[in-house]
């Protein structure tokens, strides 16, 4: 045992001796999890291999594995051939998108669509204080494309759409927001497209206008003109992803 690792060990569970019952797999990934930041292991670090960690933590390999399949899913580790568990960077999205399907509710979808219109305000001062030129031109320039007429148009809308919220919460470089883009872009452009039917071809030529309207007011550095554009924008959809056509018709 590596010195300062008595804590990993006992976080997992008593000596072997002892006859222990074997913790939960999330147990024992977190003890995991926590060996990794005792020891400092970055991003692309090996970790011990299974033998040693099942030595280790006193524990079989089975229990290992099980233990790794958690934090796999989450997102922490990989494993390669010939070369073993490495720790992967940080990205906390695999955690957020787990909340998906327990989303069930219309009060569910309510008070996460009321999450996301706080996150879309939220990252328009970091957009423009971060975001470089050219990265706001390529943006630009796919918003200022002619959308395709007839049906077509609401389903390329909706796929620029989704390119816009996510362009933007790219820019905004904070690790955090953009790990919530499946949580609160996705599943929404999802929902949208299932009742997409409903929505008429002039709101998806609107959408895009207040999409462009957004990026050039953050370019002239008109941060109040980019609020109030994305507050209609997104203030014209409901959380079922279908258009509020009386509020738009107002």
């Amino acid at each position: 045992m590596a010195p300062g690792d008595e804590e990993d060990a006992g976080d997992a569970g008593a000596p072997a001796a002892a006859a222990p019952r074997v913790p939960s797999p999330r147990r024992l990934a977190a003890a995991i999890q926590a060996m990794i930041r005792r020891r400092k292991i970055g991003p692309g670090g090996k970790l011990p291999t299974e033998h040693e960690l099942a030595e280790h933590f006193g524990v079989g390999r089975n229990a290992i594995r099980e233990a790794v399949q958690v934090l796999k899913a989450a997102g922490v580790v990989a494993s390669k051939q010939r070369i073993g568990l490495t720790v992967l960077p940080f990205d906390p999205s695999p955690v957020f998108d787990q909340v998906i399907p327990q989303i069930t509710s219309e009060e569910d979808r309510a008070a996460l669509h009321e999450f996301r219109k706080i996150i879309e305000l939220a990252v328009l001062p970091m957009v423009r204080k971060r975001a470089a030129k050219e990265d706001l031109d390529r943006l630009e320039a796919i918003l200022n494309e002619p959308l395709p007429k007839g049906r077509r148009a609401v389903r390329a809308g909706l796929e620029r759409d989704q390119a816009f919220h996510e362009g933007l919460w790219k820019l905004a470089g904070n690790p955090f927001i953009w790990s919530l883009r499946g949580l609160l872009l996705r599943y929404f452009r999802d929902i949208a497209d299932e009742h997409r039917h409903q929505v008429p071809e002039s709101r998806m030529h609107d959408a895009n206008a207040e999409h462009l309207a957004v990026v050039r007011a953050i370019k002239a550095g008109d941060l109040d003109g980019a609020v109030r554009m994305m507050t209609a924008n997104i203030g014209e959809y409901t959380p079922g992803g279908v258009p509020n056509v009386e509020e738009t018709a107002g």
